[in-house]
């Protein structure tokens, strides 16, 4: 079940129709997207969940840049511009990523994914956009 504040959604200042929607992106993703059981970073679920409103484009213009965060697991928007990135090396990454976390977690999956460790891969991406 998704319960969805109407608190939140009467004080949104912009077109609310636009962010309900983004919003349900998001929280459906978590509804079809497997954690390893609970073993995944809680930054790559919500970022995965934010991956989805950047495809849909449905994220807001405060949405990270390229190239924005500290870790690849922060979470939300600057994990969603990893994987991305990481898509963009593997097509289709995301989705083969979540079908490997259905029952476990390993950090091992991006580089069976890839053939590059997470931390390279990070490295990579953070050098691609100069931060």
């Amino acid at each position: 079940m998704i319960n969805v504040s109407s608190i939140y959604l009467n004080g949104y200042d912009g077109d609310v129709k636009w962010e309900f929607t983004s919003l349900l992106y998001h929280e459906m993703t978590h509804v079809f997207q497997w954690n390893g059981e609970g073993q995944a970073p809680t930054g790559l679920v919500e970022g995965v969940a934010d991956y989805t409103i950047l495809r849909a484009d449905y994220y807001p213009p405060a949405f990270a840049k390229p190239g924005d965060g500290d870790r690849w697991d922060q979470g939300y928007d600057f994990t969603a511009r990893f994987l991305e990135y990481c898509d963009g090396i593997v097509s289709g990454f995301v989705g083969e990523l979540n079908k490997k976390m259905r029952y476990s977690f390993d950090v091992k999956y991006f580089e069976d994914l890839t053939g590059k460790s997470v931390d390279q891969l990070w490295n990579e991406y953070k050098a691609q956009y100069g931060n």
